[in-house]
């Protein structure tokens, strides 16, 4: 199934790989009994578990979708490991077990190439372990060159690419804007100038230092294609929940960052229909503090209230003279209470 869903590139109405899903599904079971085992640092049980896992390679060298399933329980692995520290504020045991986890992800990637397999999943896996290659920034351009050429449908590699092209990560300032620029070239067919901006989208969820070379204008023009190419509501919520909250929190007035938190408006107006709690759940957000572990009921609830909050911060005018926000089929309309 892995392998007949990335072959025809099949995606979610969200955007997202079908074939990325099913191999999550696929690991889901390991790593959770992997997550308990990590929060007690006991590398035994996680080195039996992914044991457990890599004798299905054993029976199947040459699979590439079993390959990959291996191999991105690594990189999980890893990042589980890792949590959310910087790696050079790891314990060393942590350190260790993160950098090993990541090295036996890059060796499988050494038996499975991209563009032998006409894998995307593979073209990520690379990408993915550019922390434990020992050049990273000159390789970070060409692997994400090749993931875009070979999936330029799933915005979410344009996305991370923004996050590793940053200083923090793999990039400058410099390159990061000359390859959003360059992602409109790859991606033209279909996104236009929103190549430009999802990479950005990527970096500023990051680091709002990204403003400091974005051109506005390419920003929203690409917002606008983005919405004219995948019309459906979760793209509304998504680009709604980046704009109006992730975007949220003091901006000097006239700056680059006031205006693409506006955008806001004209993407609730225009193209939100209904909300979707769990993309404004998931969307980051520097000025919202959440508990962490969040049962997936309360992730409904902490997803409606923060869309309920953007929206009556926005429209906090016309709800304080006795309005009411509505959504219709036609967008958005704020009758009078009667």
């Amino acid at each position: 199934m892995i392998l007949e869903a990335e072959a025809e590139r099949r995606l979610t109405p969200g955007l997202t790989p079908v074939a990325s899903l099913l191999a999550l599904g696929a690991r889901s079971d390991v790593m959770h009994a992997v997550e308990g085992a990590v929060a007690r640092n006991d590398t035994a049980v996680v080195h039996t578990m992914l044991g457990a896992l890599e004798a299905n390679l054993e029976e199947r060298p040459d699979c590439p979708a079993t390959g990959y399933v291996v191999a991105a329980t690594h990189v999980d692995v890893a990042q589980a490991w890792r949590g959310a520290a910087d790696l050079h504020r790891l314990a060393p045991v942590r350190r260790d077990a993160h950098d090993r986890h990541m090295r036996a992800a890059a060796q499988l990637v050494d038996r499975f190439d991209p563009f032998e397999c006409h894998s995307p999943l593979w073209a990520m896996i690379r990408c993915a372990v550019l922390d434990v290659d020992p050049a990273p920034a000159q390789r970070v351009c060409d692997d994400y060159e090749d993931l875009l050429e070979l999936d330029p449908g799933c915005p979410d590699h344009l996305v991370s690419m923004g996050r590793d092209l940053l200083p923090r990560r793999f990039g400058t300032w410099e390159v990061l804007d000359r390859e959003a620029r360059r992602a409109v070239v790859l991606t033209r067919d279909i996104w236009n100038m929103g190549g430009y901006a999802w990479v950005y989208i990527g970096a500023l969820e990051a680091d709002p230092g990204a403003f400091r070379r974005l051109d506005a204008e390419l920003f929203v023009e690409g917002l606008h294609d983005i919405l004219a190419r995948a019309p459906g509501q979760h793209m509304a919520n998504r680009m709604a929940a980046f704009c109006g909250l992730t975007l949220a929190g003091p901006a000097q007035r006239g700056s680059t960052h006031e205006r693409l938190h506006h955008c806001f408006a004209w993407i609730a107006q225009d193209h939100l229909r209904e909300l979707h709690p769990v993309v404004w759940a998931t969307a980051p957000a520097r000025h919202c503090v959440d508990p962490g572990g969040i049962a997936e009921d309360d992730l409904v609830r902490r997803g409606r209230a923060r869309a309920i909050s953007s929206l009556a911060a926005y429209y906090a005018p016309a709800l304080d003279v006795g309005r009411r926000l509505v959504f219709t089929p036609e967008g958005i309309e704020m009758p009078r209470i009667t």
